[in-house]
């Protein structure tokens, strides 16, 4: 269990204790592997746990009631993940899905509760993990209201890749999941791609993204330096 302590010293909340307090944590977590597909919480469904993500990549995905799905985050290996039931007792905003094979360190809330609450500077960080969620929440629901397809999909190139000018960068996410992440679907993804390749903003290929105009892109994305 040191190499999970070691670990836990630099996440958030975590870092917070003391040593024996991590070290107590490390003794009573719960491993598990989760397959592409698998879900660890559902939307609508208390999930009153944290985990410690060790490897692997999940996402948060929101689904309306009209039945459209939605992705508000990615989360990936030293990510800690508070279920919203653990804090306020009332069901999941969203559901939490692994994009692939992940393994994860899980608490139930009664057992990991008093052990975060002897430390105030614990307690205070996750109030300031919140306010983050509530603030990236935000910039979601702003992008949705006052931007086009195209710019939230110019946006999600700029966030997700590390984009220089005429180099190939290796594409990590499939059709399907940048439209999960941009609320489409996945051919007027690849539509838009075309069009921004002929363009001359990308080049594409099956495997690979080469950015060609760097400032048009951000402009689409709304992130031009005036």
């Amino acid at each position: 269990m040191l190499g999970l302590v070691d670990c836990l010293e630099r996440a958030a909340v975590f870092s917070k204790l003391t040593h024996d307090d991590r070290q107590e944590i490390a003794e009573i977590a719960v491993r598990r592997t989760y397959e592409e597909g698998e879900y660890l919480c559902w939307q609508g469904e208390p999930w009153a746990k944290v985990a410690f993500v060790q490897s692997g990549i999940l996402a948060w995905a929101m689904l309306s009631p009209e039945g459209r799905r939605q992705v508000i985050a990615r989360v990936g290996p030293c990510d800690v993940i508070w279920g919203h039931t653990f804090l306020d007792g009332q069901p999941m905003p969203a559901s939490i899905e692994a994009n692939q094979t992940a393994t994860l360190y899980e608490w139930n809330r009664e057992d990991i509760e008093p052990i975060i609450s002897r430390n105030v500077d614990a307690v205070w960080e996750v109030s300031r993990l919140l306010v983050g969620y509530m603030r990236n929440a935000r910039e979601l629901i702003f992008g949705f209201a006052f931007q086009a397809v195209a710019g939230r999909l110019a946006r999600l190139l700029l966030d997700q890749y590390q984009l220089v000018e005429g180099q190939p960068i290796p594409r990590e996410l499939t059709l399907e999941e940048m439209a999960d992440m941009v609320g489409t679907n996945r051919e007027f993804v690849s539509r838009i791609l075309h069009q921004f390749s002929d363009e001359g903003i990308i080049e594409i290929s099956r495997l690979e993204f080469v950015l060609t105009d760097r400032k048009r892109l951000q402009q689409l994305a709304g992130q031009e330096q005036g």
